[in-house]
Parts: C-alpha cells; sequence; structure tokens
C-alpha cells in the first residue's frame, strides 16, 4: 500500500460523520486537481518570494489530507526511498558548501524551495488511487492546452502584448512566462495525450483537438529544444506502443504534417519557428537556431569551475559571484556539481534512477507497459531539459514528472491489491 489512513468501520459511522468524510475526501481531490491545474501557470506568483497560487492550493490540499488522517507512506511505492536518498544528496552537497563556502541565508532559501517541489509536493499528489492519478494527469493536460491557447491568442491578437507572456523576438511564453520551458511543457503534454489515448481514458475527439493546439504552441515558441523533446517523445511512445493501429495512424499523421510543410509552410508555420527552427534545419548554420556561443561558453567556464568544487561546493546559489557573467550557468547538472560538489549531483542522479526504476517496474512486474512508459517519457525528457536549467525547482516543471512516476508506482500498487 502507497497510503495510510485512519480505519473507519462503516458499521459505526453516524451519518453525520459519514457525511463529513465523504465532504473531505471530495474536498482533497478538488483541491489537488485545482493545484495540479495551477502548476504550469507561473504567472501566477508573489515577486518577492517564489510562492505561486498552485502552492496556495497544495498547502490547502495538504490541510485537508491532514484532517482526514490520509497521508501516503510512500507515494512512489517501493521507490520512495530511493527518491528521498536523492533529495537528501542534492540537499547535504549544497548545505556543506554553502557552511564552508557560502552563504546560508541563499542556501535556506534554495532548500525551502526544493524541499517544497520535491517533499512536500510528492506527499501531496502521488500515493492516490491509480483512477484518481489518471485524472490530475487529465487535468495537467487541460492546463497545458489551456496555457497553448491563451499564448496563441496572445501572439496573434493583443498588440504590444506583455513580455512576460510573449519575448521580444515574438517567441510564446504564455502563462509559463519562458520559452524553452513553454516548449517542453507542450511536449509532456503530447506524450500524455497519446499515452492517455492508448489506455483508452480520453476519447479520440478530445486527443484530436490537443494535439494540433499542443504542437502549434510550440512552434510559437520557436524552440529548437522544444521540436527536439515533441520529436522524441512521439518516436518513443509510437515505437513502444505495442499498438499496430497505433503505429500506422502515428505514421499517417506525420507524413501529413511533414508533407504539409514542404508545401505550404511558409504559410502555415509561424514566423519565428520558420527563423529560428526551419532555417536553421535547412541551412546548418545553428547559430540561427539560438544562442548556442554564449551557453557553450558558459559550460566551459562551469566545467573549468567544477574542478575545485567536487568534494565541497561553492555553496547554494554561489556560482554567479564566480563567473565572469555574473549569471548561472544554464546546466542543473554542471550547477549542483560547482555549488554543492558530487554529492549534489548524485542527488539528482538519484532522482533521475527513481523515475527510470518505477517504470521498469510497472512494465516487467505489473504489466503496466503504457503507464511506465509515460513515466520512462517524461524522466527522459527531464533529464534532457535539465542541460538548459539552473535550478529546478519550478512547480511548472516538477508536477508532470510527479503525476508520471505516481501513475507508474499506482499501477504498482493496484497490481499488488487485484492479488
Amino acid at each position: 500500500m502507497t497510503g495510510v489512513s485512519i480505519p473507519v468501520h462503516s458499521a459505526n459511522r453516524s451519518p453525520g460523520r459519514t457525511r463529513t468524510i465523504d465532504a473531505l475526501r471530495s474536498l482533497d481531490a478538488k483541491l489537488a486537481a485545482l493545484a495540479v491545474f495551477l502548476s504550469p501557470m507561473n504567472y501566477f506568483r508573489l515577486d518577492q518570494v517564489y510562492l505561486t497560487l498552485a502552492d496556495l492550493a497544495a498547502c490547502a490540499t495538504l490541510f485537508v489530507m491532514l484532517l482526514r488522517g490520509r497521508l501516503p507512506r510512500a507515494p512512489f511505492g517501493i521507490v520512495t526511498s530511493l527518491w528521498l536518498a536523492g533529495v537528501l544528496a542534492l540537499a547535504a552537497g549544497l548545505t556543506f558548501g554553502s557552511i564552508i563556502n557560502g552563504d546560508m541565508s541563499s542556501l535556506m532559501v534554495i532548500l525551502s524551495q526544493y524541499v517544497f517541489t520535491l517533499v512536500v509536493l510528492v506527499y501531496i499528489l502521488a500515493g492516490r488511487p491509480y483512477p484518481e492519478t489518471v485524472a490530475l494527469m487529465k487535468v495537467l493536460v487541460l492546463s497545458i492546452t489551456v496555457i497553448m491557447v491563451f499564448g496563441a491568442y496572445v501572439v496573434h491578437f493583443v498588440p504590444n502584448p506583455d513580455p512576460r507572456f510573449v519575448s521580444g523576438s515574438g517567441r510564446l511564453r504564455s502563462l509559463v512566462e519562458r520559452t524553452n520551458e513553454a516548449a517542453a511543457l507542450g511536449a509532456i503534454g503530447i506524450v500524455m495525450v497519446l499515452n492517455l489515448a492508448l489506455l483508452r481514458e480520453i476519447r479520440g475527439s478530445i486527443a484530436s483537438f490537443c494535439l494540433p493546439v499542443l504542437l502549434y504552441g510550440i512552434t510559437l515558441t520557436g524552440s529548437n529544444t522544444g521540436l527536439i523533446l515533441t520529436t522524441f517523445g512521439i518516436l518513443v511512445t509510437v515505437v513502444f506502443s505495442g499498438s499496430a493501429k497505433f503505429l500506422f495512424g502515428a505514421a499517417a499523421a506525420v507524413a501529413a504534417v511533414v508533407v504539409t510543410t514542404i508545401c505550404a509552410g511558409d504559410i502555415i508555420l509561424p514566423d519565428v519557428f520558420r527563423e529560428r527552427v526551419l532555417n536553421a534545419l535547412t541551412s546548418g548554420d545553428v547559430n540561427q537556431a539560438g544562442t548556442f556561443e554564449d551557453r557553450y561558453y558558459l559550460i566551459r567556464e562551469a566545467l573549468h569551475v567544477a574542478r575545485d568544487t567536487l568534494v565541497v561546493g561553492l555553496g547554494a546559489d554561489q556560482y554567479r559571484t564566480v563567473s565572469a557573467h555574473s549569471t548561472p550557468v544554464h546546466n542543473s547538472y554542471l550547477l549542483l556539481l560547482t555549488e554543492g560538489g558530487l554529492l549534489a549531483l548524485i542527488g539528482l542522479l538519484l532522482l533521475l534512477l527513481t523515475g527510470v526504476s518505477v517504470a521498469w517496474l510497472a512494465v516487467f512486474t505489473a504489466n503496466a507497459r503504457t503507464q511506465g512508459l509515460i513515466a520512462l517519457t517524461i524522466t527522459l525528457i527531464y533529464a534532457f531539459t535539465l542541460n538548459t536549467f539552473t535550478h529546478f525547482y519550478a512547480r511548472f516543471w516538477a508536477v508532470p514528472l510527479i503525476l508520471a512516476l505516481a501513475l507508474a508506482a499506482a499501477s504498482l500498487d493496484k497490481r499488488q491489491r487485484s492479488r
């Protein structure tokens, strides 16, 4: 079992107590859904401290869960200890570095964010029954779709749009407020839609609506990262789906997209996508695809700094103090290695290993191939995208991974209960 609850025997319940228990259960589910729906909407947050509207919904959910006595013992099932070991190693590495070299106030800020994202949110959203976890994943897909629709509306119909929604170069940011991250969320949304359709948890008509919206939103970001992640996610899902019908359908859809792009790409595709992505692909000039030279310089700088931080790091949020650009390297692996040493980097790798492990168990012990495939694909997308992130405690980025792992863990729990 992944959860603990106060046992209540129906024969001994009074009608009033039964109504209270049912009301709390319903409120718990609705608040959790609200937290998931708001999680990609990074726009709704305080400026002074990173506190989002989704955080408030999550805290309200936690309060109701405590009232119900239903806090899960092991939200990710048997791999929960591996996840928590990763969080502990990450936190310990940053703490050691900050005590010796860094700023304790920065440490407290960074650690509190990581603990909320990697521990509190996990215990709030994971460890739920399988149907409820599927419902939360549907809510996340709805939220990402809404974000893409809103972003497209702002790009096309709002003059002089807020730069938080659209970048100066015309790239979609929407309520995520970031281009590559919005594209990555779109790719994750596509993976979830395809797999939920495979599981017959959503209708074909809904999938047919969501997929074009998500794809168009990704093109509006003009993100090469988003294109790579989308291609990878679709490829893995289709190849390992185990459904010949799904495989042929996907092949036909891809062929239609390719033909349409070749014949009418100049008319259909957004300017920002053609300029940043298509032109780079056709010309072979990576400079048209983004600031690769600047990123390469920062990565080389971080590798040089890391030679002296293998045992003891610089401390949380201290990389900027030694960088020639006074900015953190946009690579979570290198940032943790320099700020928290090898221990913090090992912590991150353990988190990713948790995703691979629960996916493996779902596929080979619970015969839940699609659920395991979702967990594995999103874990790999997460691992790839961390090459473009700094610290990764943002709620919009953690919630998809938590739900993907929770679904695989719920499949394992469902299998054990059926024995």
